[in-house]
């Protein structure tokens, strides 16, 4: 395997897949990429047409020209396989379409009990596995006739929007309205779970596939933000080696098992609750927030770099000895909303040893909107540590050193996407935690 034809990869993906041999022909939705990037979207672009092999644009959302495109491309380079590790909503169309013109590297199926969240709750019930009580409604329009079938609060999510949004914790009956508002703002009207809500410590789990034998790379303990939406404040990573992590992991690759899952990368959710491990959800990619980063700066396995080792069939990498003896971490900035006036402390922060990433996204004069997805975030910072308290230190130095002027204003009344937050939810007051 040589050629390969790859939906949405990111600029880093192109590049190690070539470093490792690989002939790459890239395929985006420029829509997409402004979604991901914003303003930057046109110079990312520009930057993978740069580096791939070969280019093209489509519309991921148009049935008939997404598989035109693919399979123009699929039929002028001769591919040997067509791939996407990206995000969710097109993922799935990809390997159908890879299934039956029979260059798959995963089955379509796998790819469907993965990031589906109706059908991993499924199949995780047809096998007994990690027991969650769950109901199914065919639009929000139903959700308000299966709560009488739970005790309150519940979580509410819809089974096919990615990277966590719109999930949301119901407590009572009448926040539906605010929540369709929400879904509306998404352009959602599909199918929802209402789930338990499963109370307990949080976890990811990072594993590598090479045909059908499933590494552990490492598992990441993540912070959650305050109800109802629980967006992740932050990601640490390892978690020491123990029964309970060593659990966890053992859950996730059943799972990776029972989805029938072949080669490349999965993130798997997991939340520790008074009667054991829980499965969240699993995506068949890496996992988002810069955890392969974290994971490279622990470890020293390049996660990104495996993907591409794998599909060669070379064995997955392995944490280093000596991995424990560092942890790495993610914490992201919190900001009212309102508009900036003065920003400090972002240069120093950049000339620290202890930092090896800051992103901090606003300039004097922007808008500080409320955090109800990971698009909408304040900034990051990754640091590491000999030792999980040592990290934390070091975080909390760069939040001394962070300073915002924030004029507080009421957030945006258009933004449905926080009708059904409280007024002060998602607002914070400042720093990283």
């Amino acid at each position: 395997m040589r050629t390969l034809v790859m939906v949405m990869p990111y600029r880093a993906l192109v590049e190690k897949a070539r470093a490792e041999g690989f002939s790459v022909h890239a395929v985006w939705d420029r829509r997409v990429a402004e979604g991901i990037f914003h303003d930057q979207a046109e110079d990312y672009l520009a930057a993978v047409e740069a580096l791939a092999d070969g280019y093209a644009l489509t519309d991921f959302t148009d049935p008939t020209g997404f598989e035109s495109a693919l399979r123009r491309m699929v039929d002028r380079v001769d591919a040997d396989a067509l791939y996407h590790v990206g995000a969710e909503e097109s993922m799935l169309t990809t390997y159908r379409l890879a299934e039956r013109w029979g260059i798959a590297v995963n089955p379509a199926a796998a790819i469907s009990h993965l990031n589906d969240k109706r059908a991993m709750r499924r199949l995780l019930a047809d096998h007994g596995v990690s027991p969650v009580r769950c109901a199914e409604a065919d639009d929000i329009s139903a959700v308000a006739g299966l709560l009488a079938g739970f005790r309150l609060p519940v979580v509410v999510k819809p089974i096919d929007l990615s990277g966590s949004r719109a999930v949301f914790l119901l407590s009572d009956p009448g926040e539906l309205p605010g929540y369709a508002r929400m879904l509306d703002a998404y352009g959602y009207t599909g199918p929802l779970l209402v789930e338990e809500y499963l109370r307990g410590p949080e976890f990811s789990v990072e594993t590598l596939s090479i045909a059908g034998r499933h590494q552990v790379i490492g598992v990441t303990r993540k912070v959650l933000g305050p109800a109802p939406l629980f967006i992740e404040a932050g990601h640490l990573h390892p978690v020491r080696d123990d029964p309970r992590t060593r659990q966890i992991g053992e859950l996730a690759v059943q799972l990776l098992d029972m989805a029938g899952y072949r080669t490349g990368p999965a993130h798997t959710e997991v939340l520790w609750t008074q009667d054991g491990p829980r499965i969240v959800e699993s995506q068949a990619r890496l996992g988002g927030d810069r955890i392969p980063r974290l994971v490279q700066l622990s470890t020293g396995v390049d996660m990104e770099r495996g993907i591409f080792q794998a599909l060669r069939g070379e064995p997955v990498p392995a944490p280093a000895p000596d991995a424990a003896t560092t942890v790495a971490g993610i914490a992201y900035f919190e900001l009212p909303v309102g508009r900036i006036t003065a920003i400090s402390g972002i240069d120093q922060i950049r000339a620290l040893d202890l930092v090896d990433e800051i992103s901090f996204p606003f300039q004097v004069g922007d808008r500080v909107p409320r955090t109800v997805d990971w698009r909408t975030r304040h900034g990051h910072v990754i640091a590491t540590g000999d030792s999980r308290a040592s990290l934390q230190r070091r975080l909390e130095r760069v939040r001394e050193l962070v300073a915002a002027g924030v004029r507080v204003e009421p957030a945006d009344p258009t933004d449905g996407r926080s009708a059904a937050l409280p007024v002060d939810a998602a607002a914070g007051t400042g720093g990283a935690r």
